[in-house]
């Protein structure tokens, strides 16, 4: 191999290596891009979970608060029905 063949091959590799160096910043560019999508879906998702954490606990206390007069009423009747 002559000095010109290595030369044409050098270029060859560096033209390869210049495609292949695109390449990689274009699917580079496209993994930021999703990344900063997949964080603002997970913001979304936080703030929507907290919202659902808090209408739980509310209703977890209005439940609560329920089931005591269900049962307050209950043994109101149940009084008033023994009441002799």
């Amino acid at each position: 191999m002559n000095d010109l063949e290595k030369v044409k091959d050098l270029e060859l590799q560096v033209k390869a290596l210049e495609k292949n160096n695109i390449m990689l910043k274009t699917h580079i560019d496209g993994l930021i891009n999703d990344n900063d999508r997949f964080r603002m879906i997970d913001k979304a998702h936080k703030s929507i979970n907290a919202k659902l954490r808090l209408r739980l606990s509310r209703f977890e206390e209005e439940n609560k608060k329920l089931t005591d007069e269900v049962k307050d009423n209950k043994e109101l009747v149940q009084d008033l029905y023994d009441y002799p």
